[in-house]
């Protein structure tokens, strides 16, 4: 049963993954440093979907609070998936951003989901950004490692053309077949193109 119930991956709990244990401290915004952040093919993954990846290590402020509504399934590579599916509103909170080290926390939260990523990375330039996590996401006995990835362009009062892309890193074998395959995964968009500043 892989149908859209949650935003991505049909998760019951999202927990932050410890961003210290992967190498992740030498994060410059660079491609190269996301890939290394995520990997390769997940990156080829996203950018598949029409995922726009800003890279840099000069992102604006994207402290605050922000509605994506309607948020909008854009591009899924589920054959079961339909585009254009509009789920529940969504909201986006971007924390202790620390432009020396390129982190952020973040907080997402949309219908039942909740989204934690305390020490995710921020890349862009000037008013574009891309924000990267990872997330231990378990649904059942098995815990999986999943990430997520926010681009958007700052405005004076909100972001404009926000999506989230989702993506399975590693499923664990998906011994109880919840999960979506690795490599795997969904981009939703403000379908009015804006996310106001709450």
């Amino acid at each position: 049963m892989k149908k859209i119930i949650f935003v991505f991956f049909i998760t019951a709990l999202c927990f932050a993954c410890s961003s210290d244990d992967d190498n992740s401290s030498e994060f410059d915004g660079s491609l190269e440093s996301i890939e290394d952040f995520f990997n390769p093919e997940l990156v080829q993954a996203l950018q598949d979907l029409g995922f726009v990846l800003n890279i840099g290590n000069n992102p604006p402020d994207i402290e605050g609070t922000y509605l994506l509504s309607p948020f909008e399934l854009q591009a899924s590579n589920i054959p079961s998936d339909i585009i254009g599916t509009v789920i529940s509103d969504y909201t986006a909170t971007f924390t202790n951003q620390n432009s020396g080290d390129l982190r952020v926390d973040f907080l997402g939260e949309g219908g039942s989901q909740t989204d934690v990523g305390t020490g995710s990375f921020v890349a862009g330039d000037g008013a574009q950004f891309t924000v990267l996590l990872k997330l231990t996401s378990q649904i059942g006995s098995v815990p999986v490692e999943t990430a997520y990835a926010i681009s958007g362009t700052m405005t004076e009062n909100g972001i404009d053309d926000m999506q989230i892309g989702g993506l399975m890193l590693d499923d664990n074998g998906d011994p109880e077949g919840v999960y979506i395959e690795n490599n795997q995964g969904r981009v939703f968009f403000d379908s009015d193109a804006f996310s106001p500043r709450q």
